[in-house]
């Protein structure tokens, strides 16, 4: 059998928590979107919200879950491994990028070099996304 190619990886743990987070959205959604927005203290973030799938969306499915990704995202998110960690010194979801020339302290956003990034992706409106930056 030839399994395809997947552009997201997900951990065994990654893969149990977004189970359990499904089962408690109440909107119905046809999967997990995995997308980057401006910003960030690298340059772009990730961004991850339950979602229905869109005309244009490429599909990593894994069972029941399935992760839908837009094309331009794809670019920069391809070969990412999506790990979820928890335990004392933190937990929620935390992203390897193969692609990134750069990243943050907290692993929310990275920036891919000498590359022009030219991509239309929407302002990213959440003011923690980095939060080793924020004043105390």
């Amino acid at each position: 059998m030839n399994a395809k190619e997947t552009i997201v990886k997900l951990s065994s743990s990654a893969l149990e928590e977004l189970k359990k987070l499904v089962q408690k959205e109440a909107n119905n959604p046809d999967g997990v979107r995995l997308s980057l927005l401006a910003g960030g203290c690298s340059g772009l973030s990730y961004h991850m919200e339950f979602d229905k799938k869109k005309e244009n969306d490429l599909i990593d499915e894994y069972g029941e879950i399935k992760v839908l990704i837009d094309p331009k995202s794809a670019l920069y998110l391809h070969g990412v491994m999506l790990d979820y960690q928890g335990g004392l010194t933190g937990r929620g979801f935390v992203f390897a990028n193969p692609n990134a020339a750069k990243s943050c302290g907290c692993g929310t956003s990275f920036s891919v070099g000498d590359k022009d990034v030219t991509l239309e992706f929407k302002q990213n409106t959440n003011s923690n996304v980095c939060p080793s930056t924020q004043q105390k």
